[in-house]
This record gives structure tokens, C-alpha cells and sequence, in this order.
């Protein structure tokens, strides 16, 4: 029980924005209960928000190898390994996330950016679709899935895109008329 105590003062300790206190807090948690893996998670979070890379990393590995089945574990872990731009262990963790679970978008998501940023545009527009069809208002995935069909010169596909996105995101469907040089002639913007 007394793990749970250090816990909630770390979530206060949180609330009252005193995140040093809450690291503490969660270290005690962690001490009393090592197999407590929502204060490994919670350390990680905070530490992430700090971008304590290392750090993070740490306590969310912590956290695996307590309940190696947590997807958002595995997504957050990919998270930290992307920020520290290790792109393969990114990957590794955000397919371990999606095999899990299917449905998290923002895994598939955070593949194609690893995919478009090592040039492999093929895999992700195979991520960047996925995200879309999981989040179909998500403009941000649209617009990640057109520039990476516009690098692999499917134009159509491009000036599809940006059909579908003008009809529930203007802003976003100008931006990408100004990177892509495209502008179908179904799109009329205000």
C-alpha cells in the first residue's frame, strides 16, 4: 500500500507543478513497489515532457518488463527512441505497438514519419493511410500521406487528397496546395 501513497504525491506533486517532487515521489513509489508499473509509466511520461530522453526511456522499459502488452507503452517508448532520432528502435516500437493493437493511430502515425524521413515513401504511405483510416478527420496524416505519394510522383493520388481534405480542413488544404504545387479544380477555397 504504501507504493499507491507515493504515487498520488507524485500526482500531486504534479498538480502543484513541482515536477522534481514528483520524480521523487515516483522513485519512492518504484522503491517500495518495484513492480509497479504505473508509477514506471508515470515517471516516464513526466520525464518525456522534460525531454529527459534517457531518462524516459528508462522508466518505460521499467514498465515493459512489467506488462510487456501495453501498447501506448510500446507507442511511448517509440515516441522517446524517435526524438532521439534512433529510427530503428522507433520503428521496432511502434510495430510492437500496432501489433498489439491495430487501431493506434498515432503508432502508425509516428512509423510514416520514421518511413518519409528515412525516404522509404513507399512504407509510409502504407502508415500514413493506416493513420488516416483509423483518424479520417486527422489532417495531419492526410497531408503526411500526400507529400509522401507527391515524393513517390503519384500526383492523382496527391491532388485526391487534397479533394478530400478541403472538405473539412481549409487551412490545412492550403498549406499543402502551397507544398505540393497542386490545386484540383474541385477545390474551391474561401
Amino acid at each position: 500500500m504504501l507504493h499507491w501513497l507515493h504515487y498520488y504525491r507524485a500526482r500531486l506533486q504534479l498538480a502543484l507543478r513541482r515536477p522534481d517532487g514528483a520524480v521523487a515521489a515516483y522513485r519512492d513509489a518504484l522503491a517500495a513497489n518495484p513492480r509497479f508499473a504505473l508509477a514506471a509509466a508515470g515517471m516516464g511520461y513526466l520525464e518525456a515532457t522534460r525531454r529527459q530522453w534517457e531518462s524516459a526511456a528508462t522508466a518505460f522499459r521499467q514498465s515493459l518488463d512489467i506488462n510487456p502488452e501495453d501498447a501506448d507503452i510500446w507507442f511511448n517508448l517509440g515516441y522517446v527512441r524517435q526524438q532521439q532520432e534512433d529510427d530503428l528502435e522507433a520503428i521496432r516500437c511502434f510495430e510492437r505497438a500496432v501489433g498489439l493493437r491495430r487501431s493506434l493511430d498515432r503508432a502508425w502515425f509516428g512509423l510514416g514519419l520514421i518511413h518519409r524521413r528515412r525516404g522509404e515513401n513507399d512504407k509510409a504511405v502504407k502508415a500514413f493511410r493506416t493513420a488516416a483510416d483509423l483518424q479520417p478527420m486527422n489532417p495531419y496524416a492526410w497531408q503526411e500521406l500526400a507529400m509522401a505519394q507527391l515524393a513517390l510522383g503519384n500526383v492523382r493520388e496527391v491532388r485526391r487528397i487534397i479533394s478530400h481534405l478541403s472538405g473539412f480542413d481549409p487551412q490545412m488544404t492550403r498549406l499543402l496546395i502551397r507544398d505540393t504545387g497542386q490545386h484540383p479544380e474541385d477545390v474551391k477555397l474561401q
